[in-house]
């Protein structure tokens, strides 16, 4: 039976589900949908919360990134994107909430800034800020070796793979590119790895096409 996924191209939290389905060599269909679908009679339907991305797998029906994450594991084990180590289980866990609950919507917030007119109000600066505390932050908690938690790539890595694109798009939109060498070189170092993955390129590609229009 193949699994469906409604999401967007350009969403990092739709892009972490992908990258998970992909890793672990799940069919998927992903039907075509609009940035309004969600909260539309159709979409809610789907989904009452109106929100993507929104998983079913037969009788399965979920919502929320992490938890569609963490179902997939735990439905389809191989190949493993948990440690069996339960220390190095548990960071990659807070790594994946650092970033749904901190990263995530703060990149949101100077995405959606840039075209509601917040961006040009006194005082927006200090989320630009907020967004290099969360860096600096993010710096002190990794050392990847090449993934977050050593060689093997996890639920973790799903995580922020697009993130990233979205911190250089997002802070040079706002007038304080990041300086990947100088600001983030352990992230950047990651990037580079996490970026050679067939399933991460895929869903960076797409994203980065959908927000181009093409």
């Amino acid at each position: 039976m193949t699994v469906t996924l409604y999401q967007l191209p350009y969403s990092h939290y739709s892009s972490k589900v992908k990258i998970v389905l992909a890793e672990k060599g799940i069919p998927f269909e992903a039907p075509a949908i609009t940035f309004a679908w969600p909260s539309s009679p159709e979409g809610l339907a789907v989904n009452p919360l109106g929100k993507v991305p929104f998983l079913v797998d037969g009788d399965v029906r979920l919502g929320e990134s992490e938890v569609i994450a963490e179902y997939l594991e735990d439905a389809y084990p191989e190949p493993a994107l948990l440690p069996v180590d339960v220390r190095q289980r548990a960071k990659s866990r807070w790594l994946s909430r650092f970033h749904d609950l901190y990263l995530g919507p703060q990149l949101t917030t100077l995405y959606v800034a840039l075209s509601d007119g917040r961006a040009q109000q006194p005082g927006f600066g200090q989320e630009v800020d907020r967004l290099y505390e969360l860096l600096a932050l993010l710096e002190s908690q990794i050392e990847p070796a090449p993934y977050f938690l050593g060689e093997q790539f996890t639920l973790a890595d799903a995580s922020f793979a697009l993130s990233y694109v979205y911190i250089v798009m997002l802070s040079g939109a706002h007038g304080r590119p990041v300086d990947e060498a100088r600001d983030m070189p352990k992230l950047s170092r990651w990037y580079a790895a996490v970026s050679q993955r067939p399933s991460v390129a895929k869903v960076i590609d797409a994203a980065k096409a959908a927000l181009s229009g093409s």
